[in-house]
């Protein structure tokens, strides 16, 4: 069974903005709106579906441990004198923000693009262990 990023209370300080009530922004939902996070032994991975974009066409970005994936995706039918009848695919400008886990590392983050998926693995910091003093008893 998966998970779902709305009910599953372990999502709940992934995603900066779970909450899209414009028609404008439903469509960029919908167009770069599924991701899987997964937590695997030293990572936590992003995989998103971009379909019919190019590496060229997406921009990540880390500040503040905020992971932004952003990006456009532009229109086949420019042309003026075309005759559309249906257009159901979305384009424009998409934009997703995520908080990353304070045990992550962002300066190692890898990023593939492959077959129009997005995969975003963020390494986990290594982790420090507690640093135990002993302390001597005097009389």
């Amino acid at each position: 069974m998966a998970l779902s990023l709305f009910r599953d209370p372990f999502f709940d300080n992934w995603d900066l903005f779970p909450v899209r009530e414009s028609r404008e922004d439903q469509r960029r939902w919908n167009m770069l709106g599924s991701c899987d996070i997964v937590e695997k032994k030293d990572a936590h991975v992003f995989t998103m579906d971009t379909p019919g974009m190019k590496k060229e066409d997406v921009n990540i970005e880390v500040e503040n441990n905020i992971l932004t994936v952003s990006g456009e995706r532009k229109s086949s039918h420019e042309q003026k004198d075309d005759k559309v009848h249906r257009v159901e695919r979305h384009y424009g400008q998409f934009k997703r923000s995520f908080a990353l886990p304070d045990d992550t590392d962002p300066s190692k983050i890898k990023a593939k693009f492959d077959n129009g998926t997005l995969c975003i693995e963020v390494p986990k910091s290594e982790q420090k262990k507690p640093k135990t003093t002993r302390i001597p008893i005097t009389n």
